[in-house]
């Protein structure tokens, strides 16, 4: 073995002012076989090495051997879709949907019976907007029928 190599990795024992950046590497099995093998001759004669390589694997053990605690798919469920939830969903959507219509209105009042255009400047962004509304009720019809003949919508992953 290369001493530079092992100079930089692990210093020697009676320096007691140690590289200890590997160690974490050797807890988890990151090291190649020199490397682990230059740990190993370490920490033989390094006892406070020996002593946090011990800690950090009874750590590693104890983290793998925890578990997160979840909550139940339909605790989750409910909060999602209790009536706190759905009250306030409806309230949002009843004023997004008003205010827009409001706006709607303002809007094509303003453009049609206030605004010194000639009809075909009119007409071009009417049938603009015409067909973007029309896709839009579109693609919502179809939403509102698959959410109602939607076979899996009871299954549970």
């Amino acid at each position: 073995m290369n001493k530079s190599i092992r100079n930089e990795s692990v210093h020697s024992a009676n320096e007691r002012n140690c590289d200890r950046t590997l160690l974490s590497a050797y807890a988890d099995n990151e090291l190649t076989q020199q490397q682990r093998q230059l740990i190993d001759l370490h920490i033989a004669d390094c006892a406070p090495c020996a002593q946090e390589l011990k800690e950090l694997i009874q750590m590693k053990n104890m983290v793998k051997g925890s578990s997160a605690p979840s909550l139940e798919a339909d605790k989750i469920e409910a909060l999602l879709e209790g009536s706190g939830s759905r009250i306030a969903q409806t309230i949002a959507w009843t004023i997004l949907i008003i205010s827009l219509c409001i706006g709607l209105v303002f809007s094509v009042y303003e453009f049609y019976f206030e605004s010194n255009l000639s009809v075909f400047e009119k007409l071009i962004p009417s049938l603009v907007w015409g067909s973007i509304i029309g896709l839009f009720v579109s693609v919502a019809r179809q939403q509102f029928i698959a959410r109602k003949t939607d076979k899996y919508k009871g299954v549970k992953l």
